[in-house]
């Protein structure tokens, strides 16, 4: 909504030409998607540690660049591959380091009412 107030605030409604496909695809996106990722994103905040759930926002593009490729044929560039190379070598790493961090006898993980210290480790 904001862009759009942006685009009339700068003149640029006269180049708006809405299709029913279009506005159609809108809807869906902000329905469907919204619902989708919020409900997906609820789940991982209850379900997983906040490391992992901040991470989401990295892989939710090179989804969505994967999806586009697969069902609606478009061009992936070696750039675009090399990005998402990125993206997904610097997830597998938090994943790994939070992964580490929740292992039994790292220290981390103690029983209920149990101070630090007295945790029996591995």
């Amino acid at each position: 909504m904001l862009l759009l107030v942006a685009g009339a605030a700068s003149g640029e409604l006269g180049d708006l030409h809405p299709t029913a496909d279009s506005l159609g695809a809108m809807g869906y996106l902000v329905v469907v998607g919204t619902l989708v990722g919020f409900t997906a994103y609820v789940w991982l905040l209850r379900n997983a540690p906040i490391s992992l759930v901040s991470t989401y926002a990295y892989v939710n593009p090179v989804i969505a660049v994967a999806l586009g490729a697969l069902l609606l044929d478009e061009e992936i560039t070696a750039q675009m591959l090399l990005a998402g190379a990125i993206i997904l070598g610097s997830v597998a790493l938090i994943v790994r380091k939070s992964g580490a961090a929740l292992e039994p006898g790292r220290g981390l993980r103690r029983r209920r009412g149990v101070p630090a210290e007295a945790s029996p480790s591995a």
